[in-house]
């Protein structure tokens, strides 16, 4: 197993991120019964316009196996830093024993330094927990998130 990782363009790898994606909602979404998956294909279309879209793809002869997607932009509250909040992480499960993952938060976190991102936000499922991985590379908890469903 010989796993790749490379920054790649939105356009180029919707479709074999999109495949991946009903497993991943499986997983680690809530409210299942109550919201359906339904990508704003668009909207991640428009990110990729204006350049503030970035994709980290870990693949394994060629395959996608695992990939991380962020949005990179000045930060609301500090406009001259620019920052990378991460959308979407996920590693194939047959990859997850090796250093795929911890692989693919390096060169994401490598693709976006260079581009002068100072700033790194993200989160992590409390029912597929991966912030060991995110304090043995140097991050930081900062703060928790609650969610709450109001709808009918």
């Amino acid at each position: 197993m010989l796993v790749t990782y490379a920054t790649e363009q939105w356009p180029d790898v919707v479709g074999e991120l999109a495949a991946h994606w009903p497993r991943h909602w499986a997983e680690v979404a809530m409210h299942k019964d109550k919201i359906a998956l339904k990508p704003n294909y668009g909207e991640y279309q428009r990110l990729h316009e204006s350049g503030q879209l970035h994709v980290t793809v870990a693949r394994d002869g060629g395959e996608c196996v695992g990939y991380l997607t962020a949005i990179v932009r000045p930060h609301l509250h500090y406009s001259q830093s620019l920052s990378a909040f991460y959308d979407l992480y996920y590693v194939q499960p047959n990859h997850r024993l090796w250093m795929t993952g911890v692989s693919l938060f390096a060169n994401a976190e490598k693709a976006l330094k260079q581009r002068g991102v100072e700033r790194l936000f993200t989160g992590t499922k409390l029912s597929k927990d991966a912030a060991l991985i995110f304090q043995r590379g140097g991050w930081e908890e900062a703060e928790r998130l609650f969610v709450k469903y109001i709808g009918e």
